[in-house]
Protein backbone atom coordinates (compact mmCIF):
# COMPACT_ATOMS: atom_id res chain seq x y z
CA UNK A 1 0.00 0.00 0.00
CA UNK A 2 1.06 3.43 -0.84
CA UNK A 3 0.57 6.05 1.34
CA UNK A 4 1.12 9.58 1.23
CA UNK A 5 1.97 13.10 2.97
CA UNK A 6 -1.08 13.78 4.59
CA UNK A 7 -0.58 9.72 6.67
CA UNK A 8 2.37 10.42 8.10
CA UNK A 9 0.92 11.43 12.40
CA UNK A 10 2.96 14.18 12.39
CA UNK A 11 1.20 15.89 9.86
CA UNK A 12 -1.95 14.45 10.68
CA UNK A 13 -4.99 17.40 10.66
CA UNK A 14 -3.59 19.77 8.37
CA UNK A 15 -5.38 21.19 5.62
CA UNK A 16 -5.33 20.81 2.21
CA UNK A 17 -3.00 23.74 0.91
CA UNK A 18 -0.40 23.39 3.61
CA UNK A 19 -0.35 19.77 2.15
CA UNK A 20 -0.43 20.73 -1.50
CA UNK A 21 2.49 22.69 -0.81
CA UNK A 22 4.62 20.24 0.83
CA UNK A 23 3.82 17.72 -2.06
CA UNK A 24 5.20 20.66 -4.37
CA UNK A 25 8.72 20.00 -2.70
CA UNK A 26 8.90 17.10 -2.03
CA UNK A 27 10.98 14.95 -4.74
CA UNK A 28 9.26 11.88 -4.86
CA UNK A 29 11.46 8.24 -5.80
CA UNK A 30 11.11 4.52 -6.21
CA UNK A 31 13.90 2.43 -5.13
CA UNK A 32 14.57 -1.64 -5.63
CA UNK A 33 15.55 -3.43 -2.40
CA UNK A 34 18.35 -3.34 -1.31
CA UNK A 35 18.74 0.34 -1.71
CA UNK A 36 20.19 2.63 1.04
CA UNK A 37 18.07 5.40 1.77
CA UNK A 38 20.24 7.64 3.70
CA UNK A 39 23.86 6.49 5.41
CA UNK A 40 24.70 6.88 9.13
CA UNK A 41 27.12 10.33 9.48
CA UNK A 42 25.64 11.90 6.45
CA UNK A 43 24.06 15.28 6.95
CA UNK A 44 20.41 15.42 7.90
CA UNK A 45 19.32 17.76 5.25
CA UNK A 46 16.31 16.48 4.38
CA UNK A 47 13.10 14.67 6.25
CA UNK A 48 13.21 10.68 4.41
CA UNK A 49 9.58 9.99 4.53
CA UNK A 50 8.49 5.95 3.67
CA UNK A 51 5.51 6.36 1.61
CA UNK A 52 5.71 2.24 0.67
CA UNK A 53 7.72 -0.73 2.00
CA UNK A 54 10.00 -1.69 4.86
CA UNK A 55 13.21 -0.11 5.51
CA UNK A 56 15.63 -1.70 7.87
CA UNK A 57 17.87 0.60 10.32
CA UNK A 58 21.00 -0.39 11.08
CA UNK A 59 24.71 0.86 11.82
CA UNK A 60 28.35 -0.54 11.80
CA UNK A 61 29.60 -1.81 15.28
CA UNK A 62 33.59 -1.07 16.20
CA UNK A 63 34.41 -4.30 14.39
CA UNK A 64 32.83 -3.43 10.99
CA UNK A 65 29.80 -5.96 11.81
CA UNK A 66 26.03 -4.40 10.72
CA UNK A 67 23.82 -4.18 13.88
CA UNK A 68 19.99 -4.34 12.76
CA UNK A 69 18.52 -1.50 14.91
CA UNK A 70 15.06 -1.56 13.58
CA UNK A 71 12.49 -2.83 11.04
CA UNK A 72 10.29 0.34 10.02
CA UNK A 73 7.04 -0.37 7.90
CA UNK A 74 5.38 2.83 5.71
CA UNK A 75 4.12 5.22 6.70
CA UNK A 76 6.89 7.01 8.46
CA UNK A 77 9.89 10.09 8.84
CA UNK A 78 13.16 8.80 9.60
CA UNK A 79 15.80 10.81 12.07
CA UNK A 80 13.21 13.69 12.72
CA UNK A 81 15.40 14.36 15.99
CA UNK A 82 18.56 14.81 14.22
CA UNK A 83 16.87 17.39 11.70
CA UNK A 84 15.41 19.61 14.27
CA UNK A 85 19.18 19.86 15.89
CA UNK A 86 20.74 19.77 12.30
CA UNK A 87 22.73 16.48 13.27
CA UNK A 88 23.89 13.83 11.01
CA UNK A 89 21.86 10.61 10.25
CA UNK A 90 22.14 8.30 13.04
CA UNK A 91 21.64 5.03 11.16
CA UNK A 92 21.94 3.59 7.74
CA UNK A 93 18.67 2.61 6.34
CA UNK A 94 18.41 0.16 3.79
CA UNK A 95 15.36 -1.30 2.03
CA UNK A 96 13.99 -4.38 2.13
CA UNK A 97 11.85 -4.51 -0.01
CA UNK A 98 10.78 -1.93 -2.83
CA UNK A 99 9.94 1.39 -1.39
CA UNK A 100 9.14 4.62 -2.56
CA UNK A 101 10.40 7.52 -0.43
CA UNK A 102 9.53 11.62 -0.39
CA UNK A 103 12.14 14.03 0.44
CA UNK A 104 11.13 17.14 2.19
CA UNK A 105 13.90 20.09 2.74
CA UNK A 106 15.21 20.64 5.82
CA UNK A 107 14.26 24.36 5.74
CA UNK A 108 10.09 23.59 4.84
CA UNK A 109 9.82 21.27 7.40
CA UNK A 110 11.32 23.62 10.47
CA UNK A 111 9.13 26.00 8.75
CA UNK A 112 6.16 24.27 9.03
CA UNK A 113 6.84 23.26 12.82
CA UNK A 114 7.38 26.53 13.71
CA UNK A 115 4.13 27.76 12.20
CA UNK A 116 1.80 24.96 13.12
CA UNK A 117 1.28 24.59 16.55
CA UNK A 118 -0.32 21.06 15.97
CA UNK A 119 2.50 19.82 14.03
CA UNK A 120 4.87 20.61 16.70
CA UNK A 121 2.25 18.75 19.17
CA UNK A 122 2.42 15.67 17.13
CA UNK A 123 5.81 15.70 16.49
CA UNK A 124 6.22 15.88 20.55
CA UNK A 125 4.24 13.13 20.50
CA UNK A 126 6.05 11.35 17.98
CA UNK A 127 9.44 11.53 19.45
CA UNK A 128 8.22 11.17 23.08
CA UNK A 129 6.47 7.50 21.71
CA UNK A 130 10.09 6.81 20.37
CA UNK A 131 12.06 7.30 23.22
CA UNK A 132 9.51 5.05 25.54
CA UNK A 133 10.01 2.35 22.99
CA UNK A 134 13.56 2.92 23.50
CA UNK A 135 13.06 2.96 27.32
CA UNK A 136 11.33 -0.51 27.42
CA UNK A 137 13.79 -2.21 25.38
CA UNK A 138 16.43 -1.31 27.40
CA UNK A 139 14.64 -2.21 30.25
CA UNK A 140 13.55 -5.68 28.69
CA UNK A 141 17.46 -6.10 27.58
CA UNK A 142 18.13 -5.76 31.16
CA UNK A 143 15.33 -7.68 33.49
CA UNK A 144 14.12 -10.46 31.10
CA UNK A 145 15.06 -13.96 29.56
CA UNK A 146 15.31 -14.15 25.91
CA UNK A 147 12.59 -16.19 25.65
CA UNK A 148 9.93 -13.74 27.33
CA UNK A 149 11.15 -10.79 25.11
CA UNK A 150 11.35 -13.01 21.78
CA UNK A 151 7.19 -14.43 22.82
CA UNK A 152 6.50 -10.13 23.15
CA UNK A 153 8.08 -9.31 19.77
CA UNK A 154 5.83 -12.11 18.36
CA UNK A 155 2.27 -11.22 19.98
CA UNK A 156 2.76 -7.31 19.58
CA UNK A 157 3.19 -8.48 15.65
CA UNK A 158 0.57 -11.11 15.23
CA UNK A 159 -2.91 -9.57 14.44
CA UNK A 160 -3.45 -12.22 11.57
CA UNK A 161 -1.26 -14.98 12.96
CA UNK A 162 1.65 -14.61 10.56
CA UNK A 163 4.90 -12.44 11.36
CA UNK A 164 7.11 -11.82 8.74
CA UNK A 165 11.03 -11.97 9.89
CA UNK A 166 12.00 -9.39 7.00
CA UNK A 167 15.55 -8.68 8.31
CA UNK A 168 16.02 -12.61 9.73
CA UNK A 169 16.22 -14.12 12.92
CA UNK A 170 19.23 -11.86 13.68
CA UNK A 171 17.54 -8.57 12.61
CA UNK A 172 14.71 -9.91 15.42
CA UNK A 173 17.62 -9.99 17.39
CA UNK A 174 19.00 -6.88 16.95
CA UNK A 175 15.66 -5.62 17.83
CA UNK A 176 15.45 -7.04 21.28
CA UNK A 177 19.06 -6.89 22.18
CA UNK A 178 19.79 -10.74 21.97
CA UNK A 179 21.87 -12.60 19.74
CA UNK A 180 20.65 -14.54 16.86
CA UNK A 181 21.54 -18.48 18.46
CA UNK A 182 19.63 -17.26 21.36
CA UNK A 183 16.78 -16.36 19.26
CA UNK A 184 16.77 -19.11 17.27
CA UNK A 185 16.83 -21.32 20.51
CA UNK A 186 14.16 -19.59 22.07
CA UNK A 187 11.49 -20.11 18.36
CA UNK A 188 12.56 -23.73 18.08
CA UNK A 189 11.29 -24.26 22.03
CA UNK A 190 8.34 -22.79 21.22
CA UNK A 191 7.79 -24.77 18.07
CA UNK A 192 8.65 -28.03 19.77
CA UNK A 193 5.72 -26.98 21.88
CA UNK A 194 3.16 -26.27 19.50
CA UNK A 195 3.16 -22.61 19.87
CA UNK A 196 4.41 -21.61 16.67
CA UNK A 197 5.72 -22.86 13.33
CA UNK A 198 8.88 -21.40 11.64
CA UNK A 199 8.32 -21.31 8.26
CA UNK A 200 11.37 -19.24 5.33
CA UNK A 201 11.21 -15.94 6.50
CA UNK A 202 8.26 -15.87 8.63
CA UNK A 203 6.64 -17.29 12.06
CA UNK A 204 3.03 -18.54 12.03
CA UNK A 205 1.79 -17.81 15.55
CA UNK A 206 -0.72 -21.19 15.99
CA UNK A 207 -1.06 -20.33 20.17
CA UNK A 208 -1.03 -16.21 21.26
CA UNK A 209 -2.22 -17.04 24.45
CA UNK A 210 -0.22 -19.41 25.49
CA UNK A 211 2.97 -16.90 24.03
CA UNK A 212 1.43 -13.77 25.99
CA UNK A 213 1.79 -15.51 29.31
CA UNK A 214 4.90 -16.44 28.81
CA UNK A 215 5.51 -12.53 27.58
CA UNK A 216 3.14 -11.38 29.97
CA UNK A 217 0.73 -9.00 27.67
CA UNK A 218 -2.28 -9.24 26.91
CA UNK A 219 -3.11 -11.43 23.60
CA UNK A 220 -4.59 -10.37 20.80
CA UNK A 221 -7.84 -11.39 19.23
CA UNK A 222 -6.90 -13.73 15.74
Amino acid sequence: MTYTLADLPMLGGLDDGRLRGLEALARRRRYPAGQVLCTEGDPAEQLVVLLDGRVKAGRVSAEGKEVVLAVEAAPVAFDKTALLVDAPHRATRTALTAVEVAYLPRSAVLELVAAEPSVAARLLRTLAATVRDLDERLIDAAVRDVPSRVATWLVRRCADGRVPLHAGQAGLGAEIGATRVSVNRALRGFERRGLIEIRTGEVIVLNPQALARLAAIPAPAL
